[in-house]
């Protein structure tokens, strides 16, 4: 997922108490190059300690911290501050002033998310255990969050999508030589979506109430250069839209109306395309419902 970090630098806003040491015990927190905070520690002793703003964090925006320390403990803390003034700011007046709004011990590999109020922040570290490593911060905009909600049964995907009496799948496909099970299950508004994986290859299934106005597959039908349909049942109407490299080789499947319509997307992860042949498509149309 990308990340972004909005971050508004005063000329005289950015420094660093506690950027120094005896012999080579460093410690540090600047504004790096990709404006992400950073905080590195060469053999940082406890107690040094480091600071810059202004932090930028906006509404529905989340924080990510991730930590590459081989040893040791830092403490992060957010301090509200008034932007408005920043500028015109020195460095005793933006010493952290009060409680953090937010605080959190950082130590080895295991990125850290964090949520918390909208507004403009100084960013304190302290080494709290003799640390070697780094830490990089930066923001996941509202924007570039993962929009599904992940809930555990089909059943939960088509209420939280709201508007769906129901969202049944298999619990197993087998499509062409491979077999996909156990999948898992998220929604957005006005949509539930089931999703498998097999080796580099993801299945995605998705199906949309008449509230849903989103796109129905993450892929670019306009890229494939092969589109067509294929008859499933006896009605006129039973057909299913099919998109692909070749045909009888479909990457995405479509059918249904303005009341409940389907999706059906083959998404290589990593991997080379993996289409869906004409029983495959047949079948997949009889039992997603």
């Amino acid at each position: 997922m990308k990340k972004k970090t909005v971050l508004i630098i005063a000329s005289i806003a950015a420094f660093v108490m506690g950027f120094a040491g005896c012999g080579n015990s460093n410690f540090g927190i600047v504004v790096n190059e990709d404006l992400n905070v950073e905080i590195t520690a060469e053999n940082a002793d406890k107690g040094m300690m480091g600071a810059t703003g202004t932090f930028t964090v906006g509404e529905g925006d989340d924080v990510q911290i991730e930590p590459n320390f081989e040893e040791g403990t830092v403490l992060v803390e957010f301090y509200p501050i008034d932007a408005a003034d920043d500028v015109n700011a020195d460095v005793e007046e933006l010493a952290a002033k009060g409680e953090p709004e937010f605080d959190v011990e950082v130590s080895g590999t295991e990125p850290i998310e964090c949520g918390f109020a909208a507004g403009d922040y100084m960013v304190n570290a302290t080494v709290l255990e003799k640390a070697n490593g780094t830490a990089v911060i930066s923001l996941i905009t509202a924007e570039e969050k993962d929009p599904w909600t992940k809930v555990s049964s089909a059943a939960e995907a088509a209420k939280g999508a709201g508007n769906m009496e129901e969202f049944e799948v298999p619990q197993q496909l087998k499509i062409n030589d491979l077999t996909f099970s156990d999948p898992a299950f998220s929604y957005q508004d006005g949509v539930a979506q089931a999703s498998y994986e097999s080796g580099a290859i993801g299945i995605y299934v998705r199906k949309a109430c008449g509230i849903y106005g989103g796109p129905m597959t993450d892929r670019d039908l306009e890229s494939f250069p092969q589109h067509w349909t294929q008859q499933v049942g006896d009605d006129a109407d039973d057909v299913v839209d099919c998109y692909g490299m070749e045909k009888d080789s479909a990457i995405v499947i479509q059918w249904g109306d303005t009341e409940e319509f389907y999706t059906v997307t083959s998404q290589g992860l990593g991997g080379e395309e993996y289409g869906m042949d004409a029983t495959t498509v047949s079948w997949l149309e009889d039992v997603i419902d």
